[in-house]
């Protein structure tokens, strides 16, 4: 399965040429260093182009499916490239490539931020150009992804909300015996279940080593003091119980990037894997019988947002970036990234009545129940996703052991 976007779409997969050293957030890691994503002229060269607003993703899910209601809403364009989540590569293009020469918004992955801002690579966002950040609930106003400097007057506004989720993994319930949402499931199905030995997958980065970390707290295995920021002794524990359940044949394999995730599930590879929502809704398109988790021990929260990069303000559409950024708070995108992804927006309060009005139909079911979802999911404790944990390059070192074992 390949997962497009529409005729503008650029996904950036492949193999990496050269590696950098990139200090600030990441300091102390070694990340590969992506290639210059577009041939030819820059985004600086083209400054009198107007209408057509360029935009750098770490995710293809936050695309929504396809740009036809943005550009019936806005007037504008929308050319859409998409890099893998990876905060390596993701701060290569940004801080060494000079993404902001090329593109006119970037979207983040979660805890990148002061990164970005202490390097002048983004600039605040002015909440009076974006009408519809106004109405949006305080409780995503305030997440600090967005937000520095919180005051009683809303602090210093650098990023306008995407999508949200909480993620868990997918699992057959049927084939396994298990219950379906909202009864819980456990992380074991994916770690250390005889249920799913040789047949369970998870990811290859030290997003999914920080997973099996909190699993392992969770689950009374490993004391863990800052589950946000592991130490040394903690993330190498974590490594050698992923290393004895690959010796054991837990895992069928340690996937890479979205369409890995919805091949394992639609070939029948596997019965539990950590995915992405979206994942799951793509296999039972073919005909699958997934379930999403309700998961019993923790989910791994997150916010996507999208930031201005600091070149625009020199590349004179300012004016049309801002439109661009309140219709990702709009009804527009409300009423396609929820039935789609299952993902919230900052105002999904605006979606029902958008999709009313421009005779969608009736998503009121879709909104509700990705509303009472999130309710739900959000109030697990732990944890917040953060791309830049202060021992990254211990934690990448201990997946790559992992991986090597």
């Amino acid at each position: 399965m390949t997962e497009r976007s529409g005729k503008h779409s650029k996904h950036l997969y492949f193999p990496l040429s050269r590696r950098h050293f990139i200090k600030g957030a990441a300091a102390g890691a070694v990340i590969a260093g992506a290639p210059a994503v577009l041939q030819g002229l820059t985004r600086r060269a083209k400054a009198q182009e107007k209408g057509v607003i360029r935009m750098l993703f770490t995710a293809p899910t936050m695309i929504p499916g396809d740009w036809t209601r943005f550009e019936a809403d806005t007037g504008l364009k929308m050319e859409d490239t998409v890099i893998k989540d990876d905060p390596g590569i993701f701060l290569t293009e940004v801080e060494v490539n000079d993404a902001g020469d090329r593109f006119d918004l970037i979207s983040t992955l979660s805890g990148v931020e002061q990164s970005l801002i202490d390097g002048g690579y983004i600039i605040q966002a002015e909440t009076g150009a974006v009408p519809n950040w106004g109405g949006m609930p305080d409780s995503i106003k305030g997440i600090p992804y967005l937000v520095r400097d919180l005051s009683p007057d809303g602090g210093n506004v650098w990023g306008m909300p995407l999508a949200m989720n909480a993620d868990s993994f997918g699992y057959l319930p049927a084939k396994l015996n298990e219950p379906r949402p909202p009864e819980e499931a456990s992380w074991s199905l994916v770690f250390e279940s005889e249920k799913t030995m040789g047949r369970s997958s998870t990811g290859d980065n030290y997003i999914y080593l920080w997973e099996a970390l909190a699993y392992l707290k969770n689950s009374g295995q490993l004391e863990v003091a800052d589950i946000l920021n592991p130490s040394p002794e903690e993330a190498r524990a974590t490594a050698d119980f992923l290393i004895e359940r690959k010796n054991a044949g837990q895992f069928r394999n340690f996937w890479k990037i979205f369409d890995d995730q919805v091949a394992d599930m639609k070939n029948g590879e596997v019965d539990a894997i950590r995915c992405w929502e979206p994942a799951v809704r793509e296999a039972n398109k073919a005909g699958g019988d997934w379930v999403y988790a309700n998961a019993k021990e923790f989910y791994t929260k997150w916010l996507h947002a999208a930031y201005i990069p600091a070149q625009v303000e020199d590349r004179g559409n300012l004016e049309e970036v801002y439109t661009a950024l309140d219709w990702f708070l709009s009804g527009g995108y409300a009423s396609t990234i929820t039935p789609l992804r299952g993902y919230l927006n900052g105002r999904p309060d605006l979606a029902v009545e958008y999709a009313q009005r421009n005779e969608i139909g009736d998503i009121s079911a879709d909104m509700d129940a990705a509303q009472s979802k999130m309710k739900h999911k959000f109030a697990k404790e732990d944890f917040w996703f953060s791309a830049v944990p202060s021992n990254l390059q211990e934690m990448q070192a201990q997946m790559d052991r992992v991986l090597n074992a």
